[in-house]
C-alpha cells in the first residue's frame, strides 16, 4: 500500500525586536524557518468564523520531497509569498 503524500510549508521567522521606542520586526537569518502545515492554516482559517478559504496563493522559493513529504519553502520579503483568499460565509 503507497504511502499518503504529505505536504509541509516552511516559512521564513520574523524576529521581534522590543526597544523603548517602538516594536520593530526583522527577518530572521537565512535558514531560520517555521514548518506549518495544511491543519494548522485550515485550524487558522477555522478562527475567522465568517469566512471560508477560497485560494491559497503559494509564491515558492524551493521545493524538496523526503520520502511522501514534499516539503515547501516559502521566500521572505518579495521573494514570494503566501497569499489566502477569504470569501464571507453567507
Amino acid at each position: 500500500m503507497p504511502e499518503q503524500e504529505e505536504f509541509v510549508f516552511y516559512m521564513p521567522v520574523i524576529e521581534k525586536e522590543d526597544s523603548k521606542e517602538q516594536e520593530s520586526f526583522n527577518t530572521a537569518g537565512a535558514g531560520k524557518v517555521l514548518p506549518v502545515s495544511m491543519d494548522q492554516i485550515n485550524e487558522m482559517v477555522k478562527g475567522l468564523s465568517d469566512y471560508s478559504l477560497d485560494t491559497i496563493e503559494l509564491h515558492v522559493k524551493g521545493v524538496a520531497r523526503t520520502g511522501p513529504v514534499v516539503e515547501f519553502f516559502i521566500g521572505a520579503e518579495a521573494e514570494a509569498g503566501l497569499k489566502l483568499v477569504l470569501n464571507k460565509k453567507k
